[in-house]
């Protein structure tokens, strides 16, 4: 079914009231550079909202989330790997950093139930130190 004119014009109408207004719906807002590569992106899906930048190349350099589990912010090397994170939700704060190869090597947090931890580990994720000793 076709729309009338009058009702073309209505909707459009609508659109720019709200454009007027300075309200913006969407899903997905890019960011783009002067080449018209995407550098940022803000989305909103069913997992929660994430704000996210990109490189030159397009590779996801840092990333703000927020989930059902709590907020979590994400730092990635140029290849892409995670290498930091920092989040937290109802039962921990965490933060951690990884190796090149994306092997967790330290973590901090505190815990609801247990408190403050401290953990490193080698290249293979043994843990080579941790307080409290377990």
């Amino acid at each position: 079914m076709t729309q009338s004119i009058e009702d073309r014009l209505a909707s459009l109408e609508a659109e720019i009231a709200k454009l007027r207004s300075g309200m913006i719906e969407t899903h997905h807002i890019h960011l783009l550079d002067d080449a018209g590569r995407v550098r940022g992106m803000l989305g909103a899906g069913e997992q929660g909202p994430t704000l996210e930048f990109f490189d030159e190349r397009g590779v996801s350099r840092a990333k703000l989330t927020v989930d059902s589990n709590g907020p979590g912010l994400t730092f990635a090397d140029d290849a892409g790997h995670t290498r930091a994170w920092l989040g937290f939700s109802k039962e921990s704060l965490r933060i951690g950093f990884a190796d090149e190869q994306g092997n967790s090597r330290a973590f901090f947090g505190v815990m609801k139930d247990s408190g403050p931890v401290v953990r490193f580990y080698d290249e293979h994720q043994s843990v080579v130190w941790t307080a409290p000793k377990a």
